[in-house]
């Protein structure tokens, strides 16, 4: 299986399995079970009705709007990013993958200016953070397009009854709320088809936190220099980098595609060069 097909194939099963909850079909509710409080390291909505696992940002803003400090979700957000950086966006981020899918719809596309990489820090700061710390609300999750698709919209088209209560289980019509996160996914949509991945680069806190890991993860990317300056690495980037300046910046997803260009590799800390490099160092400094 060719590397497109393979990675497409990872993420849809990554999309599935972990909004796999067929409860919710019986119990008319929110799966609450113990696997609710682990995150998963991507954006996945808490109360999407099929979620297993819990979304990392909404973790995030809800212990800052109790003002603690979430130990589980540092240490589970830090080992993946410290063993393969923002992979995890590349890989098995279901709205990462809608992403995907959306930008090969035929149209016009433009590409994002790169100035606006910097407003994902902005979101994560203010918005996922800051917000919820100083109002005790969940800001960031209330108009998280990932989240109107997948928890906001399947739940009023269902409008399901509670088979125990009899009662609806979203009592009440639609607020304004909902209308505004409706409105901001269908600027979003209309944005991936246009553009790549424009919610990996200037919006998601997410990808904002694996940023940092990058230049520091176990697993990165090295470019040959033997490389001619050729570009079909450029024009394989879904984050429209420059690879062999880029390669191993906080925009790279590890999608892997730029490795279709045989002068670029992923490389790990148990590949020989790798090991022979670490030596080198260890000589130099003794």
């Amino acid at each position: 299986m060719q590397l497109p097909s393979f990675r497409a194939a990872i993420q849809l099963a990554s999309s599935v399995l972990s909004n796999s909850f067929v409860g919710a079909a019986l119990t008319r509710t929110v799966n609450s079970n113990p696997l609710k409080g682990i995150c998963v390291p991507y954006l996945n909505c808490y109360s999407c009705p099929g979620a297993l696992f819990s979304c990392p940002i909404g973790t995030l803003q809800h212990f800052m709007a109790i003002r603690a400090v979430p130990y589980l979700l540092i240490g589970i957000l830090s080992a993946v990013g410290f063993t393969v950086g923002r992979m995890a966006c590349g890989w098995v981020c279901p709205f990462g993958f809608l992403q995907d899918l959306m930008h090969k719809i035929p149209s016009p596309k433009f590409k994002t200016p790169r100035f606006m990489r910097y407003g994902k820090y902005g979101f994560l700061v203010i918005v996922a953070m800051a917000l919820p710390y100083f109002t005790g609300d969940t800001w960031f999750s209330k108009l998280c397009p990932a989240g109107t698709l997948t928890a906001g919209v399947p739940w009023i088209l269902w409008d399901p009854v509670n088979p125990l209560t009899g009662q609806p289980v979203l009592p009440g019509t639609p607020g304004p709320q909902f209308y505004a996160g409706l409105a901001i996914l269908a600027v979003c949509l209309v944005w991936f088809v246009l553009a790549r991945r424009p919610f990996c680069k200037t919006v998601c806190p997410l990808g904002a936190i694996f940023a940092l890991f990058n230049r520091f993860s176990l697993i990165r990317l090295e470019v040959s220099p033997h490389c001619d300056n050729c570009r079909v690495c450029d024009a394989k980037c879904p984050m429209e980098l420059d690879v062999a300046l880029e390669h191993n910046s906080g925009e790279c997803i590890r999608c892997l595609e730029c490795t279709r260009c045989g002068h670029v590799r992923l490389v790990t800390p148990f590949d020989e060069g790798a090991l022979r490099d670490a030596k080198a160092d260890v000589r130099i400094h003794n």
